[in-house]
């Protein structure tokens, strides 16, 4: 049972990440959510509709939690309640849990919810097998090629508001939600990546201050407070120009690709109508060489009678 494994590198009650003892951090967190309905119960429920069930309990696994059986001790904390208290969980009741599960490796942390099979497996090898590293190096290249593209995004200016909306409708939870901060839009055009140049971040900011004070004055968005981060609402009105500036882009680039083919074809007819000239200046240079032949020798024939 890979919880029985966590368990026995469960983490300490306290435990730092910053300072020199966290270089020795090699052990798991798990958290695991019973939901309130049974197993049968939600065997007949679509599986795109479990996040929809509510929460039991939650309970964290002790150090080296398994018991007789499939039994894991742990603290267990009913919903609605503060405190933990010792308990006692199935493995029966694994099955439809949500498990999170954060593993610490020295300064770093790799943080997982909801947990497939496949996933609790990726973090059993991460320890076990080492792992750990290889993830480290990968994510450490990530994150550079990240800050470059980061880079690059704040030297070019934002050309319209359309791709701030088109940056908004790419953002699961503006969607869910229909408001944003700030923050929140910077990251999905820039990503969370500080690039270090201030004074070209602070450019962008106030760029998109005045791109969000304009959708304000054409009646596309509400700003909602006016503290550090604000909240901004879109209206009807900027979904429709999302959509109109949206269709009007498909129809040029639809036009631009026309264009590019009847340019295409153009060629193809520039240099067919060379080769087809190129082929009546030869026919017309191996008919000329016969009638040259023919001329000689009938001037030949005509002097032989004379």
């Amino acid at each position: 049972m890979l919880v029985a494994y966590f368990s026995k590198h469960i983490c300490p009650d306290r435990f730092s990440l910053t300072n020199e003892e966290a270089k020795k951090n090699d052990f798991y967190e798990v958290h695991i959510y019973v939901p309130d309905a049974s197993n049968n119960e939600i065997a007949k429920i679509p599986r795109e509709n479990y996040g929809a069930l509510s929460i039991k309990c939650e309970f964290m696994p002790i150090k080296n939690a398994s018991r007789w059986g499939d039994i894991l001790a742990g603290k267990i904390r009913n919903t609605g309640s503060v405190e933990f208290s010792e308990g006692l969980l199935s493995s029966d009741y694994l099955r439809y849990s949500k498990i999170d599960v954060n593993y610490y490796f020295g300064y770093w942390n790799f943080r997982e919810q909801d947990c497939s099979i496949s996933t609790l497996i990726y973090l059993f090898i991460l320890r076990s097998v080492k792992l750990v590293y290889l993830s480290i190096i990968k994510y450490s290249l990530v994150r550079y090629f990240r800050k470059l593209r980061s880079r690059q995004k704040l030297r070019s200016p934002l050309k319209s508001k359309y791709e701030i909306y088109e940056a908004l409708m790419n953002n699961d939870n503006v969607l869910s939600n229909g408001s944003f901060t700030k923050s929140e839009l910077s990251n999905a055009l820039f990503g969370k990546h500080y690039v270090g140049e201030y004074l070209v971040y602070k450019k962008v900011s106030k760029s998109l201050n005045w791109i969000l004070d304009a959708c304000i004055d054409d009646g596309e968005m509400r700003k909602v407070g006016n503290q550090e981060d604000p909240l901004y609402e879109i209206k009807g009105k900027g979904i429709h120009y999302f959509t109109l500036t949206k269709e009007h882009l498909k129809n040029e680039e639809a036009n631009k690709l026309i264009q590019r083919q009847q340019i295409s074809i153009q060629k193809r007819m520039v240099w067919l109508t060379v080769f087809l000239v190129i082929g009546t200046f030869l026919s017309a240079i191996d008919k000329s060489e016969q009638i040259i032949t023919f001329m000689t020798g009938f001037m030949v024939w005509f002097n032989s009678l004379i």
